[in-house]
């Protein structure tokens, strides 16, 4: 299947326009790495928090450890200890669960900045390339067919500029009615090329 039309101003304009949107999905994606990079930075401060909680959790647990070692009244010291470091080991597991929520909103979003804008311009861009291939597979195989020469004249002859079927012939409805092969040749290369069909032999009639 043809993607891209024969040397010409069109071929030109297609390859800008894929640039275009090679260049609109590698911009979107730097866009996204962005979005998903903010706001995981927002979570740094509760990252902090929950090490700075773990570490205290654990000093208070060491404590613990060592006022229990204390003959007599080590289990009622330790006591408060323990219960501070239950309560630093929930703070650690809640900014831990606040972390793991940023970083989750930070990937969705990140998806999100990336993947919307780059389906609006593919839902833009593809059908419009997918028709021009199916014209060009059309106008292709009109060109195969046994009467394609004629065929393809009689298109041109329906839609060309008349300035366009002038310079083929100053009557160019009467030189295809009579047949004139290469008034009827030139017609049918200027439907190839408004088709976009890259230049090919013409079977013969």
């Amino acid at each position: 299947m043809q993607f891209y039309a024969r040397p010409s101003w069109r071929l030109t304009r297609q390859v800008i326009a894929d640039v275009f949107v090679l260049a609109w999905g590698i911009g979107w994606w730097f866009v996204g790495r962005f979005t998903d990079g903010v706001i995981r930075a927002v979570a740094e401060p509760s990252r902090q928090a929950g090490r700075l909680a773990e570490d205290l959790r654990a000093q208070t647990a060491d404590v613990a450890n060592q006022a229990a070692g204390i003959p007599l009244v080590g289990d009622d010291l330790r006591q408060p200890f323990d219960g501070m470091a239950a309560t630093l080991n929930d703070l650690a597991g809640s900014a831990s669960a606040q972390v793991a929520a940023i970083e989750q909103t930070a990937t969705v979003a990140g998806v999100l900045a990336f993947a919307i804008p780059v389906a609006l311009m593919i839902v833009i861009w593809l059908p419009r390339r997918l028709a021009f291939a199916r014209r060009i597979a059309e106008v292709s195989a009109l060109a195969d067919t046994v009467d394609g020469t004629d065929l393809l004249a009689l298109r041109a002859l329906t839609s060309q500029p008349l300035d366009a079927l002038h310079s083929v012939a100053l009557d160019p409805v009467a030189a295809w009615r009579t047949g004139d092969p290469d008034a009827l040749t030139a017609l049918a290369e200027l439907e190839l090329a408004r088709a976009g069909v890259r230049r090919r032999p013409l079977p013969p009639n």
